[in-house]
């Protein structure tokens, strides 16, 4: 199998690691220092390299890459690429967008402000429920989320997003309960949930929690994921491939959607990578082809998993009982009292 993975994040090397350890695979890749990278100029590169290459199989992870449109130009010359489209992509790339068409399509999500000048941003602060949640609109790995409860801390951050190049922000009354994330495959017009986890401060996520139980997941799956998935269907923009959600369950038993991944993310993607005993090239191709809720179940190797980002390092641990667990994180020099503070809210 000849593979090209277009990406750089930490998922596009958690895939090239996991697809390289077949020996019959030949995977190329635009991360440096790998066996085969490579390096592309223009739209047109990409397609004759796979040309050229006889490329069985492209995978896009990378956003840029998607907002290139190369999943129909790969498509159109009848190379296999497993990517959503361009049309599809819009509520993944920006906030803005997102929260639009959950309020459109009556999708529960926290109340919200986007702004364009700063001045709008600090006055909508000032009048609203505190604390309150700051986005850049645009996905960026250098820019993150951040809770603001003084005036000051609101102005500085606002100010720093506008003088970074945001054209726009975004502002969310922060909704108190456990965070989570959801990850589905659909094709464009259902969807089949293939794993959940619970996060704490986006340093520890802990896979399939026994809080989400048959009754939840319905719940999501019923308010959620198929009004998301329904709705691009109506706009002709199906959504083909992995999609993500991330929801916080208040505890009062409410669900509020905070946005969507167009691939999984830094603290999930392990679970997938080496959790399930899956060949995902044919999970992929499957996609691409529709056959996928035929052909797979998706069920873990370990009850118990954990994923842990410590410095810049992301952990993955897996064990068959607790107590395994308990002695994996010990053996990790992890901070045990702050897996405790996860728990607390967890169980709540």
């Amino acid at each position: 199998m000849r593979i090209l993975i277009l990406g750089t994040n930490y998922s596009a090397r958690a895939f090239y690691n996991l697809f390289k350890q077949d020996k019959n695979n030949i995977v190329f890749s635009i991360i440096s220092g790998v066996d085969f990278c490579v390096d592309f100029k223009e739209t047109n590169d990409i397609v004759e390299f796979c040309e050229a290459n006889e490329i069985n199989l492209v995978l896009i992870i990378d956003e840029e890459y998607i907002n290139l449109g190369l999943q129909e130009i790969l498509s159109s010359k009848n190379i296999s690429a497993f990517s959503p489209s361009i049309e599809a992509i819009g509520i993944c790339t920006s906030k803005s967008a997102a929260k639009k068409f959950m309020y459109k399509n009556k999708i529960k999500t926290p109340k919200f402000l986007i702004a364009e000048k700063p001045q709008i941003a600090l006055e909508y602060f000032k009048q609203s429920n505190i604390p309150q949640v700051i986005k850049p609109d645009n996905r960026s790995y250098r820019e993150c989320s951040l809770a603001c409860e003084t005036l000051n801390s609101a102005q500085k951050v606002i100010n720093d997003f506008f003088n970074s190049g945001n054209k726009k922000i975004l502002l969310e009354d922060y909704i108190e309960g456990k965070n989570i994330s959801i990850w589905v495959l659909s094709d464009g017009y259902s969807a089949k949930i293939i794993g959940k986890s619970a996060k704490y401060r986006n340093d520890i996520a802990y896979f399939n929690p026994e809080f989400i139980d048959e009754e939840l997941e319905n719940k999501i799956h019923s308010e959620i994921i198929m009004p998301t998935i329904q709705a691009l269907s109506s706009q002709d923009e199906e959504y083909i491939g992995i999609l993500g959600f991330d929801i916080i369950l208040t505890y009062d038993n409410d669900l509020y959607l905070l946005g969507y991944n167009s691939f999984f993310d830094d603290i999930n993607v392990e679970f997938y990578t080496k959790g399930y005993d899956i060949n995902w090239i044919d999970v992929f191709n499957s996609v691409i082809v529709g056959y996928v809720f035929l052909k797979y179940q998706f069920e873990p190797k370990d009850e118990y998993m954990m994923t842990l980002r410590q410095n810049e390092k992301i952990e993955f641990i897996s064990a068959k009982t607790k107590t395994n667990l308990k002695r994996y994180l010990k053996e990790l020099e992890f901070n045990l009292e702050e897996l405790k503070e996860a728990q607390k809210i967890w169980r709540y």
